[in-house]
């Protein structure tokens, strides 16, 4: 049986390969419809040919149906090795990205990688190139000792986490993949020192709000409803008003409060002397689970039937995503101190369990009474114009999923 330092010298060794096979994967682009895109389909057929050479033998796919794309479906897969006992230790990554946005405000172009200075930009190369790559390659120094783990060694890789995950892990939860008893990590949230284990999320609300005024000449106001300005009081009112209304904090999360922020805004309209009749803004709140999540909903309707009355536009509140919180994984298992154990073994960092507002694939486990733990090193620049990771975080990362797994699966300590 190889040692410990053997594994985390062979993972040193594929530090050229794992860049080489980040930078394929992000040449390919794997955008959900709802932006555009055509889903997975060929990162995935990409990635399976990986996993292949990472010594992967059992390989299963689980489709989605998704009518909106050429190929009808969304693709997840699991890699497996089989053990001897009922027991499977997952890692849980995603291969779907948000789109680019402006192409033009990008130095390095979002699908044409390119290492500079140790750090390798490129869309999804933090978000989550690094962790999904890094799994792999820890997976195939393992894969490599020819040896039958006791627990299952797997790693689930799936589709649409970036809008809902409705394709990618609720969908696998569903077909029954993953078993009580099992240990789940989704590397797929983080700190720039590796300090912080996610173990709970708060419940996430997206909310799209039209106001629909009466359109008119800009030089004749009165004859007409300016939606626009409504659509700024109502916006400003709302997100004041929560703020002060569940203000609460909590020291287990980061940030400690709950945030209610405007983001997304449609064109209204083209010229500027009209006065618009209609408006639509989006809001994306983060609430911390001592509150009920449909309580924070109804009152945001009865703001808007406070405009309503006040200003005689027409108000219609839709949820774009709404996600409740699960509740908080365990932070005295076995599973949690193994993560923290190898954390501390390969990066000499005490990680501490903690909640926070970024929604990953761990709450789904959560929402469906499973444990799961989120840990990678990260710079934070997930979703951001020249996104990019660090080479050392994506190869030191890969050594602490090995640490783990070869503690889980094999007893190597």
């Amino acid at each position: 049986m190889p040692s410990l330092d053997d594994i985390l010298s062979a993972i040193e060794s594929y530090r050229n390969d794992m860049v080489d096979a980040l930078t394929e994967m992000l040449r390919i682009p794997a955008i959900g419809p709802e932006s555009g895109g055509e889903g997975e389909f060929e990162r995935a057929r990409y990635l399976r040919e990986l996993a292949e050479k990472c010594g992967f033998e059992d390989i299963e796919m689980f489709d989605a149906l998704d009518e909106r794309v050429r190929l009808r479906s969304r693709p997840n897969m699991v890699l497996r090795r089989k053990g001897t006992s009922d027991q499977t230790v997952w890692i849980v990554t995603h291969m779907d990205t948000v789109p680019p946005g402006d192409l033009d405000a990008w130095t390095y172009p979002p699908f044409s990688p390119k290492v500079v200075e140790g750090k390798l930009y490129g869309l999804g190369a933090e978000d989550n190139g690094q962790s999904l790559i890094g799994s792999l390659f820890a997976a195939k120094a393992l894969n490599e000792m020819g040896i039958t783990p006791e627990r299952s060694m797997a790693l689930a890789i799936v589709s649409d986490e970036e809008m809902g995950s409705d394709k990618g892990i609720k969908f696998m939860i569903k077909e029954g993949v993953f078993r009580q008893n099992d240990f789940i990590y989704v590397p797929d949230f983080g700190e720039p020192d590796g300090s912080l284990i996610e173990v709970a999320e708060k419940h996430i609300l997206w909310l799209k709000i039209n106001v629909r005024g009466k359109q008119t000449h800009a030089s004749t106001p009165e004859k007409g409803i300016n939606a626009t300005r409504v659509s700024n009081q109502m916006m400003t009112f709302i997100s004041d008003y929560m703020h002060e209304k569940y203000a609460a904090k909590d020291p287990m999360f980061a940030p400690n409060i709950s945030t209610f922020e405007p983001t997304k805004r449609l064109q209204t309209v083209g010229n500027v002397n009209t006065i618009p009749a209609e408006d639509t803004f989006y809001m994306d709140f983060r609430i911390l689970p001592r509150y009920d999540a449909d309580e924070v909903l109804e009152t945001v309707r009865s703001i808007g039937r406070m405009f309503e009355d006040r200003s005689g536009v027409k108000v219609t509140i839709t949820t774009e995503q709404y996600t409740k919180s699960g509740t908080p994984s365990s932070t005295e298992s076995i599973g949690l101190m193994s993560l923290a154990s190898a954390i501390k073994k390969v990066k000499g960092v005490d990680a501490a369990p903690k909640g926070v507002g970024g929604g990953t694939c761990a709450n789904y486990f959560r929402l469906a009474g499973l444990d799961a733990y989120a840990w990678q090193t990260v710079d934070e620049c997930a979703h951001s114009v020249n996104e990019y990771c660090k080479v050392d975080n994506l190869v030191t990362d890969s050594k602490v999923f090995a640490s783990l797994l070869g503690y889980l699966c094999y007893n190597i300590q």
